[in-house]
């Protein structure tokens, strides 16, 4: 089963099919993260302020400037710095629900323009935007600390063959992995150089590559080969997915690859395996 999904072909480097995912998965998932909140029971807040016979409602709200202060801590990589201010806004009384709708959605796509104007580069974004999953994680309370040195060994890097129309970053994918408590990093419509340079910069436990045709085997091999001559993580794996290693388990092999997965579900058992490849140094 090929757990991709269809998107349109990339252009201007890739610029368009990122913007794409901020809209379509990366805010989607964070209000995900505010109707699990919804779910849990939350602290008795004062919204209603008598006024003579009226009665008011007052609900603290970011600050506009908060939404570009916030994105620029994040483009900074500054993440604990980007928790306490998070933390700051909310000792002003924003609410949980306020912060994931009004703040860190609007960072979201304020990461977006300023990619879509050049103001930033593609790793600035892809570090930001994960950054910022993460803290909407950690508000749903549905996260736990997973330490430093690539998030204790749980971080994922899920990319496509620079220029192929199939994104091996779903969100039903990316969401699984992320339920079983692994550092996800999806990195649509990224180029050759970028991926190069995220796992030169960034510890990954393992990266996933999609393909969606035999024709790019030979041109995924030789991504392969790259990743792990650049790669921060000297041990790093490999997995594969897409139509082309649907009953071919030898392509595996032969693209220099550790394992692949029929579906999402499968994606994780083999995150898991790898994780285990990597904890065992073999």
């Amino acid at each position: 089963m090929d757990f991709s999904s269809q998107r349109g072909p990339p252009r201007n480097g890739g610029r368009d099919t990122l913007l794409q995912a901020i809209e379509g998965e990366v805010i989607p998932r964070l209000l995900l993260a505010h109707r699990r909140q919804n779910r849990r029971p939350q602290p008795m807040v004062p919204a209603a302020v008598a006024d003579g016979d009226s009665i008011s409602t007052y609900r603290p709200q970011p600050a506009p400037d908060d939404i570009a202060h916030l994105a620029e801590l994040l483009l900074r990589r500054e993440k604990a710095q980007a928790e306490r201010f998070v933390a700051a806004v909310q000792a002003r009384g924003v609410d949980t629900e306020a912060i994931l709708l009004d703040l860190l959605a609007p960072a979201a796509r304020h990461l977006g323009v300023l990619w879509d104007t050049e103001r930033a580069d593609f790793i600035g974004v892809t570090v930001g935007l994960s950054y910022l999953q993460g803290l909407a994680h950690n508000l749903s309370g549905e996260s736990a600390e997973l330490g430093t040195n690539g998030a204790g060994g749980r971080r994922v890097l899920l990319v496509s063959l620079p220029g192929e129309q199939h994104v091996f970053g779903t969100q039903i994918v990316a969401e699984m992995l992320r339920r079983a408590r692994w550092d996800v990093w999806d990195a649509p419509g990224a180029t050759e150089e970028d991926i190069l340079s995220l796992v030169k910069t960034e510890w990954f436990a393992f990266v996933g590559v999609s393909i969606g045709a035999p024709e790019q085997l030979e041109a995924l091999a030789a991504l392969i080969r790259r990743v792990r001559r650049s790669s921060l993580h000297r041990g790093i794996r490999v997995m594969v997915g897409g139509r082309p290693f649907e009953g071919h388990p030898d392509r595996v092999t032969e693209v220099g690859a550790d394992a692949t997965a029929i579906d999402a579900r499968e994606a994780v058992d083999q995150a898991e395996r790898l994780r285990e490849w990597v904890s065992q140094g073999s």
